[in-house]
């Protein structure tokens, strides 16, 4: 809710025009989504770029979550030595918040997934130190199989969005893959330029 309040302020003090169109990665995901839930006028089009959602905790067990939060966090330890006082998000009330939320109203919408699986990268994780030695050596498997519920679910938001799952990359997409990006926010401003509520033909 800080998040939101804190763009919303944003708009308003940069006189940005409403609505417009709202991109958000990964944690960026919830934000911009329960942004567009609060203040619908001001959004009229979406990209959501390998974005977290509450499925991800859903298709998981409360274990398989609690590992899945500290592989959220990536390895901390060199930044709090340097800045102890890191701010640092907790998904969970952020998920309770976008359930108790309005649903996000029809708009056109591009859901990018990382297709690069986590699932044979992580026993490499804990060998260096990244992760903890106690977390699961498939916990990768469990997300990529978790995470491919998350996305599809979160395509099916609204009515006629557009799901891209063959995008050869990472979680970093706008990175690996920036053109794809762009073209995807490119698609979704065209839409809504031409009055369209969906990215159906």
């Amino acid at each position: 809710a800080d998040s939101v309040a804190d763009i919303h302020s944003l708009v308003a003090v940069a006189t940005i025009e409403t609505p417009f169109v709202i991109v958000g990665h990964s944690y960026g995901g919830l934000i911009v989504r329960l942004y567009a839930m609060t203040y619908p006028a001001d959004v009229d089009g979406m990209v959501l770029v390998d974005a977290l959602s509450e499925g991800l905790r859903a298709a998981e067990t409360p274990e398989e979550w609690a590992h899945q939060k500290i592989i959220l966090d990536g390895d901390l330890t060199e930044t709090l030595k340097i800045y102890p006082d890191i701010e640092r998000a907790d998904a969970d009330p952020s998920f309770d918040e976008l359930y108790a939320a309005p649903p996000l109203q029809p708009m056109p919408l591009v859901v990018l997934s990382a297709d690069h699986p986590w699932g044979p990268l992580v026993p490499g994780f804990i060998t260096d130190g990244s992760l903890p030695p106690d977390t699961p050596p498939d916990i990768g498997y469990v997300t990529d199989r978790a995470q491919k519920e998350a996305q599809a679910n979160l395509a099916a938001l609204v009515p006629g969005s557009k799901h891209v799952v063959n995008t050869d990359s990472g979680h970093e997409i706008h990175k690996d893959q920036p053109q794809l990006v762009l073209d995807s926010i490119r698609e979704v401003v065209d839409a809504v330029r031409a009055g369209k509520t969906s990215l159906e033909p």
